[in-house]
């Protein structure tokens, strides 16, 4: 009986571990949600950052803070936050992107605490440009 519940039970977290790793570790943003880095200055075409509903910063290709803004979200690094939840007291933001190819934006929240909803699940910005110094850099 344990030989067959021991390799059976190897197996089964053999396959949790290939299952869930590749969700909680840490990923490049602009890699895992917007495209590669090699080429976001073609699909990007804008971007809007919203405070409580209004329009902090709008920038466009041709501005010049642009491209200090998109250096700074190629630098983000971000992790699956399994257990932990965005805290309702903290500023929220939401960082809209324009994507040229599919002529959609990509639409993302996040807290001053480094807190991220993508597409309805909650990451942590393990690395890169707090959104307060991405505003900063944007104005």
């Amino acid at each position: 009986m344990k030989k067959l519940i021991l390799p059976l039970l190897g197996f089964w977290i053999l396959a949790a571990i290939f299952i869930f790793y590749p969700e909680v570790k840490t990923r490049n943003f602009i890699d895992a949600f917007i495209t590669s880095s090699d080429n976001l200055e073609e699909v990007v075409q804008g971007i809007e950052i919203r405070k409580d509903g209004a329009i902090v910063a709008i920038l466009e290709p041709t501005d010049e803070q642009y491209e200090e803004v998109l250096a700074a979200l190629k630098e983000w690094e971000v992790k699956r936050a399994l257990f932990k939840d965005m805290d309702p007291n903290q500023e929220k933001y939401q960082l809209n992107m324009n994507d040229a190819t599919t002529m959609a934006s990509f639409h993302m929240v996040i807290t001053n605490d480094g807190m991220i909803d993508i597409r309805g699940k909650e990451y942590e910005l393990v690395n890169g440009s707090s959104i307060d110094e991405i505003i900063e850099a944007a104005k």
